[in-house]
C-alpha cells in the first residue's frame, strides 16, 4: 500500500480544527450536537403534539449533518488537504454549508413522502436558506472556540518548551565540571574508563538537545543508566542503586529526559549531602497498560539552603506529561519515613 507523503509541518502547525479521525473528538461532537437539538427544539414553536417525536427527529437531522462534515474533514485532513488556517477555515465552512443543504434536501424529500408535519408545508428555498443560516452561525461560534483553545495550547506548549530550555541550559555546573575533573584524573590511569565517560557525557548532552521529542522507555533507561555511571565515577560507592524493571520496554515512550533530571535530583538532594552516601531505588511497573514509576532517595537531615531547584525540574516534567500524554498523566511526590519519592504513572504510547 503506498503511503501517503508527511504533510508540510508549517501546515500542519497552523491548522487548529480537531482531528475528528479520533474517536474521543467524534463523541465529544455526538454531545455537543445533541445538546444543540436540544435547545433548538425548546427554543422553537412546537410543530407537533410530541415533543419527544420532534426531539428525535431534530436530533437525527443534526446528527447527519454534524458527523457527515467530520467524516468527510477527516478525510482531507488524513490525505493533508486542509492546509493552513484560512484554507482550513474555508474548506470546513463550505463542508459543513454543503452537507446541511444535502441532509435539508433530503430532509425535504421525506417530509413529501411520509408527511411528519415538521417543515409546515415550507418551500423548499426557504427551508435551505433557514438551515444555511443557522448552521454557518453555529459553526462559527464553534470555529471561534476551536481557535481560541488551539491558540490556548500552543502558548501552553511554548512555556514549556521554554522552561524545558531553561533546563536544558541550567544542567548544574557542578556536575559538568566534577564529571570532566574525574573524566581528566582517569585519563592516564584508566583511559578506557575515561573514554567510556566521555562517550556518557557526550549522549547526555545530545540528549538535551532533543528534549522536545518522544522516545522510547528503553532508550530512557539507557541515559539514565549512562548518567548514573558518570556520578558513580565521582561518588563510588557512597551511590548505590537499585533497580527493580517489571515491564515491557517496547511498549511505552516518554518525553526525552523525564527519567534523568529526575535521577538527578534524587543524587544531587538525597545521596550527596550524606557522608555515607545511600541507595537510589528505581521501580519501573506495568499494570493495566500503564506504567508506573518511582524513584525514591534518602532525605538528609538537614536541608542546605545551597541546594535548592528541585521543584523547577519537577514542575518541568509535570508540565511536559501533561502535554504528551493529554493531562492522563499523573505525577505525584511524597516525603515519608526519611525518604523523598516522586511517582510517576503515564497511559500506554507505543514508542516512535
Amino acid at each position: 500500500m503506498k503511503k501517503i507523503p508527511p504533510p508540510v509541518e508549517s501546515d500542519l502547525d497552523d491548522c487548529y480544527l480537531p482531528d475528528f479521525c479520533h474517536a474521543e473528538n467524534i463523541l465529544k461532537l455526538v454531545l455537543v450536537l445533541e445538546l444543540v437539538a436540544i435547545v433548538l427544539t425548546l427554543a422553537g414553536a412546537p410543530r407537533s403534539d410530541n415533543l419527544f417525536i420532534e426531539l428525535a427527529l431534530l436530533s437525527m437531522f443534526v446528527q447527519w449533518i454534524g458527523l457527515g462534515s467530520a467524516g468527510l474533514l477527516c478525510l482531507l485532513r488524513r490525505y493533508h488537504r486542509l492546509g493552513g488556517a484560512v484554507r482550513a477555515t474555508a474548506i470546513s465552512l463550505g463542508v459543513v454549508a454543503l452537507m446541511t443543504l444535502l441532509m435539508s434536501w433530503a430532509g425535504w424529500e421525506l417530509e413529501q413522502q411520509f408527511r411528519f408535519g415538521y417543515f409546515r408545508h415550507l418551500s423548499l428555498g426557504v427551508i435551505l436558506l433557514q438551515h444555511l443560516a443557522i448552521a454557518m452561525i453555529l459553526y462559527g461560534l464553534a470555529l471561534r472556540y476551536f481557535y481560541v483553545h488551539y491558540r490556548s495550547q500552543q502558548i501552553l506548549e511554548a512555556e514549556a518548551r521554554a522552561r524545558l530550555q531553561a533546563l536544558q541550559a541550567r544542567i548544574r555546573p557542578h556536575f559538568l565540571f566534577n564529571s570532566l575533573n574525574t573524566i581528566a584524573s582517569l585519563t592516564h590511569d584508566e583511559p578506557d574508563l575515561a573514554e567510556e565517560a566521555i562517550e556518557n557525557l557526550s549522549d547526555l548532552f545530545r540528549a538535551s538537545l532533543r528534549a522536545d521529542s518522544q522516545v522510547s522507555l528503553d532508550s530512557e533507561i539507557a541515559l539514565t543508566r549512562q548518567y548514573i555511571d558518570l556520578e558513580r565515577l565521582r561518588l563510588d560507592d557512597r551511590l548505590r542503586v537499585e533497580w527493580v524493571i517489571k515491564a515491557n520496554l517496547d511498549r511505552f515512550s516518554l518525553p526525552a529526559l523525564t527519567l534523568q533530571p529526575l535521577v538527578e535530583n534524587a543524587i544531587y538532594h538525597g545521596i550527596e549531602p550524606l557522608a555515607e552516601g545511600g541507595e537510589l531505588r528505581i521501580e519501573l511497573r506495568e499494570s493495566r497498560d500503564r506504567l508506573g514509576i518511582r524513584i525514591s532517595n534518602p532525605l538528609p537531615p538537614e536541608r542546605s539552603p545551597n541546594r535548592k531547584g528541585n521543584r523547577m525540574a519537577l514542575e518541568n516534567i509535570r508540565e511536559r506529561l501533561d502535554l504528551a500524554f493529554s493531562g492522563r498523566a499523573k505525577i505525584e511526590h511524597l516525603e515519608e519515613n526519611g525518604l523523598y519519592t516522586v511517582s510517576i504513572r503515564v497511559p500506554l504510547m507505543a514508542a516512535e
